[in-house]
């Protein structure tokens, strides 16, 4: 058994070690056939300097050329970082959140297509069909909304005019004002709507119940309960005293306070509790109509939006740089499969 394992552990360490032989082995011929294939690449391009200087030189050119305002008009940038003010928001969303919204709205884009005339700008026919959807990617295209880390909002605008680039930023703030302005004033209508409702209701509750002590205080002579009590009582015993003269008017008005007395005491307790309630809705509602007719400002812009007259788009050392890289890799492909061809 011994033997066996011994034999078992003598075969895995030459197994490990042809393994490492073979590995060894495949890197080297890997480095090898990377090392020539970087010496061909070099040595192609030395062979063939004239054909790479030309291609460069065209392409450089080209690009040169055909990125100039001849060809692609250039666009200005103009940006605004805001940050949210007064906004209550919806369920678990931020406030930056809620604003980020408003702004992508397809409203606030409306707005600005309507005012800027974009339709015109942009060369979109508005009566064709599909003209909603094209001016909404073009607007897409040009107009960025970002969210930033520290929970403002950037906006950022691309325009062939840098003063209208930095009018459309201004007048997106504007219409994501006036937009949470009225979606706030809708929600503080209903709640007027409802405060009203109660208003109403407890005013008819107390015309009701000063009706009913109007009553009382006319047909039974009940003004206040608990004096009148007291100048009863006062007076009864002092009948008494005398030998019982005025003893009807008294019995009269002691049967109207036991008849109607706890009733009067019970209106005037409710209506008292009905006034101060009444007056606390009325508080309440003049604190609601003031809500409906405050401007309040919804965006504290922190970076006002300005006209840029550095060219933003396009990056003209860019198109050049790949214009001149994707050139010298089409002509090196092309003499590579010419060189094997030849072979």
């Amino acid at each position: 058994m011994f033997i066996v394992a011994s034999d078992f552990k003598e075969n895995g360490i030459r197994l490990t070690e042809k393994f490492n032989t073979l590995k060894n082995k495949f890197k080297n011929n890997k480095m090898e056939e990377y090392t020539e294939s970087s010496y061909s690449f070099i040595q192609l391009i030395n062979k063939r300097k004239k054909p790479f200087a030309i291609v460069t030189i065209l392409a450089i050119l080209a690009a040169a050329i055909f990125s100039s305002a001849w060809f692609i008009k250039p666009k200005y940038k103009s940006f605004a970082i805001i940050y949210p003010s007064n906004l209550i928001p919806y369920s678990q969303e931020s406030a930056s959140e809620q604003m980020l919204q408003l702004i992508e709205s397809s409203n606030i884009r409306n707005v600005i297509v309507q005012k800027f005339n974009l339709y015109k700008i942009y060369k979109i026919d508005s009566l064709d069909p599909t003209a909603p959807i094209e001016i909404a990617d073009v607007y897409e295209s040009n107009v960025e909304i970002k969210r930033t880390q520290f929970e403002s909002i950037e906006i950022v605008v691309l325009d062939e005019d840098p003063n209208r680039a930095a009018g459309i930023v201004s007048e997106i703030i504007n219409a994501m004002n006036l937009k949470a302005r009225a979606l706030q004033r809708d929600q503080t209508k209903e709640v007027e709507v409802v405060v009203k409702n109660q208003l109403v209701q407890k005013k008819r509750t107390i015309d009701s119940l000063n009706n009913c002590l109007h009553e009382i205080r006319v047909k039974y002579q009940l003004f206040d309960y608990g004096m009148q009590a007291k100048e009863v009582t006062k007076s009864y015993l002092k009948a008494v005293g005398a030998g019982g003269r005025n003893m009807k008017e008294i019995d009269a008005m002691m049967r109207n306070l036991e008849e109607k007395g706890g009733e009067y005491y019970e209106l005037n307790k409710t209506l008292d509790a009905l006034l101060n309630s009444y007056n606390n809705t009325k508080i309440e509602y003049d604190g609601v109509l003031r809500d409906l007719i405050k401007e309040l400002t919804y965006a504290n812009v922190v970076t006002q939006p300005t006209p840029s007259f550095k060219k933003a788009y396009p990056i003209r050392w860019l198109i050049v740089l790949a214009s001149v890289i994707s050139a010298n890799l089409f002509l090196f492909v092309l003499l590579l499969i010419l060189d094997n061809k030849k072979k």
